[in-house]
């Protein structure tokens, strides 16, 4: 019987020390009777340190931050925890208990699996991924300025365009504000290219280019017979088609006041209603907004109302005009350039003089107004290379006309002192006289005549 009691135990210790897993044994007040040697590793402590001692003592020492040895005490149950040990190692252990007749818990069997490295593999892939998420959107973002051909070189641009992309996901409403032309329109698109929505329907309404009358059914949409002259089929209105699309509404500054609380309690409750029609339907479609107007005063003017001001203030972008971001011309205009010389076949370049003449314009149409003018140029030019004089007779012909009358500053002198001399000759006849009356030398009277080929008329 001993010898069957010695080959069991020395099955068992072999087990314990051939074992890659750290495996311990405990009594059912938590002390430590066994332990194999990769245990000793994974702790990074000495047998004589463990075995006998109390896993609540070897807990309360920092050996193991939680021992799955009290644990188990504890909850009187087999218990799984991840494990941080004095070896800097991470573990998963499993404590298992085992009962004696009484169903009190006789020992404890500990089996403990190095993880650290698999832990490793873990934070690396999510930092992979981090990575590659950081990766996907900056992608989508080169894409976006590849697509809608963004050109800028200035701070103000850099960060507005970094902003648009920052609130691109957010289901968050924008106001774009700026003046005709700066591209509100176009950072509309540019915002629903950059977001989840990009594949669905971009809807776009100019608020102040629809009657009052016919406002309602374009945003909400009527019944058959609502009214008259109403389809018989009805209509769906902006926000019922766009989906779970994008709604752009420009000039929002010209809505009428009559129609700016109903669209407030859409924007709030997330619900329309068809013109004669008893069912509502939700409006999931992002809103964004335009103008070129100042809202605040429309406000103070009672022409806009204040509680809708602040529900569409929420992340307000303000575009600055062209003139206030000369630093961005040069990129704008090789864009355009580009656009139109592939869009009619050409290749038209500017000389410096026309760089020059583009950069002292205002363009008080900014954006829109730059784009025209590159194509009536690209157009309109004979020849490859625009000049600076073209510049000026396309941009305003009457200036450049009365311009090009202009004489030379010598030349308009000498016809002006030649019609003084004239007229002084006609009225005093000698040149005594004449230098008298015009306060000069007499013989500067008579160089002057002589030289303006006056001198023998009178």
């Amino acid at each position: 019987m001993k010898n069957v009691y010695n080959q069991a135990y020395e099955e068992l210790q072999l087990i314990l020390d051939v074992s890659f897993d750290g495996i311990t044994i405990a009594d059912g007040e938590g002390v430590f009777r066994r332990m194999s040697k990769s245990f000793a590793d994974l702790v990074g402590v000495k047998e004589s340190e463990v075995v006998g001692e109390s896993a609540f003592l070897l807990e309360k020492k920092g050996i193991f931050d939680t021992s799955v040895t009290c644990e188990v005490i504890r909850k009187n149950k087999r218990v799984t925890i991840v494990q941080k040990t004095a070896a800097n190692r991470i573990v998963l252990v499993t404590g298992i208990p085992i009962y004696n007749e009484e169903k009190k818990i006789e020992k404890i069997i500990n089996i403990s699996k190095d993880i650290t490295e698999t832990k490793k593999l873990e934070s690396n892939l999510k930092n992979l991924q981090t990575e590659l998420e950081w990766f996907k959107q900056e992608l989508n973002k080169r894409t976006s300025l590849d697509q809608n051909k963004v050109a800028f070189k200035s701070k103000t641009m850099e960060k507005i365009i970094n902003l648009v992309y920052h609130v691109a996901n957010m289901d968050v409403t924008v106001l774009l504000l700026g003046e005709t032309g700066v591209g509100k329109g176009f950072m509309a698109k540019m915002i629903h290219s950059s977001s989840n929505r990009k594949d669905l329907p971009f809807l776009t309404i100019n608020c102040g280019a629809i009657p009052e009358n016919l406002f309602e059914s374009e945003l909400f949409g009527y019944e058959k017979g609502s009214f008259t002259g109403a389809s018989k089929e009805g209509k769906r209105g902006l926000f019922e088609m766009a989906g779970n699309g994008t709604v752009f509404l420009d000039e929002i500054g010209d809505m009428p006041l009559s129609l700016q609380v109903k669209l407030l309690n859409v924007l709030d409750d997330k619900i329309a209603r068809r013109i004669g029609g008893s069912k509502s339907y939700i409006v999931n479609a992002r809103v964004i907004f335009a103008t070129n107007k100042n809202l605040k005063e429309l406000v103070n003017a009672g022409k806009f109302r204040e509680d809708l001001f602040y529900r569409l203030n929420i992340v307000p972008i303000t575009i600055p005009a062209l003139r206030q971001r000369k630093e961005d011309l040069l990129f704008l205009i090789n864009l355009f350039l580009d656009n139109k010389n592939k869009k009619y076949g050409m290749k038209k370049v500017f000389s410096e003089e026309a760089l020059k003449a583009l950069y002292e314009y205002e363009f008080p149409g900014n954006i829109r107004e730059l784009e025209n003018l590159v194509e009536r140029l690209v157009i309109n030019t004979v020849g490859e290379t625009i000049e600076g004089r073209k510049i000026y007779d396309t941009i305003d012909p009457e200036t450049v006309d009365t311009e090009q009358q202009l004489p030379p500053l010598k030349v308009a002198v000498e016809e002006l002192e030649r019609k003084l001399l004239l007229s002084a000759f006609q009225k005093y006849k000698t040149t005594r006289k004449v230098a008298d009356v015009l306060k000069i030398d007499q013989s500067t009277v008579v160089k002057k005549a002589k030289k303006l080929n006056i001198s023998g008329e009178y």
